[in-house]
């Protein structure tokens, strides 16, 4: 089984980033403790301004991310600031009395937008549902519906 990915940014307040995770979970992330790791971080060190921190993305492997801040990767390609989403999912805390979130499930979750997230065809996933291969998981506190595998 996959381990959970951040699936929407709910809020982002000075250094603290609510974020809607996979496996139905509301987690913050509290940055304020790492700014002064940030300062002394060339690549990180724009962070520290809440107006570029506040920029923050979801990218396509489903972390924390910030186009308006990239660095050379290993093979000297320009991409994003990201972070690990393991690490983000450790260092998190889980919100006891999430906020009430309006999200249109039909939008957000459909069958194939988890089809194009994990590389398979629209019509093998409603097949796995069918089948009961791919299971669905009600989140009341979000009035939402994910798939989980």
């Amino acid at each position: 089984m996959r381990p959970p990915r951040i699936v929407k940014i709910l809020n982002v307040e000075p250094f603290k980033i609510t974020t809607l995770w996979t496996n139905g979970d509301v987690r913050v992330n509290d940055f304020a403790e790492k700014l002064e790791l940030f300062s002394n971080n060339e690549r990180l060190k724009l962070l520290t301004n809440f107006k570029e921190f506040s920029q923050v993305e979801v990218n396509e492997g489903d972390t924390l991310s910030w186009k308006n801040l990239q660095s050379h990767n290993t093979i000297g390609r320009m991409l994003p600031i990201s972070f690990d989403p393991d690490v983000l999912f450790d260092e998190s805390m889980v919100v006891e009395s999430p906020p009430i979130i309006e999200i249109d499930s039909r939008k957000e979750f459909t069958q194939s937008d988890y089809a194009l997230r994990n590389g398979l065809s629209p019509s093998k996933v409603r097949t796995w549902v069918k089948r009961g291969k791919l299971k669905s998981r009600y989140v009341p506190h979000l009035g939402i519906t994910l798939v989980v595998t």
